[in-house]
């Protein structure tokens, strides 16, 4: 199962807060060409969901809890802020 740091779960939330979705609306895996993207979506019954603070920051479909078992989401310190990091 993915690893979800505390501070991914903070660094999820306030990327919500910032889009200013609804709270019915967290991030979601999705496979792209170039690797793994986020984007805003709404759950689906058959997701894995990550929270934080009782909001829901993060789901996961079938296809992502499976490639993403191994995988721990941090995020880290950068000169621009803090970035997400999946590793």
């Amino acid at each position: 199962m993915l690893i979800v740091t505390e501070a991914a779960s903070i660094r999820l939330a306030a990327k919500l807060t910032r889009k200013r979705v609804g709270d019915d609306v967290a991030m979601r895996f999705v496979r792209k060409q170039r690797g793994w993207r986020l984007r805003p979506d709404k759950p689906e019954p058959e997701d894995v969901a990550f929270a934080y603070e009782g909001r829901t920051v993060l789901v996961l479909g079938p296809q992502a809890v499976q490639r993403l078992a191994d995988r721990t989401l941090d995020a880290r310190d950068t000169p621009a802020g803090p970035r997400l990091q999946l590793r």
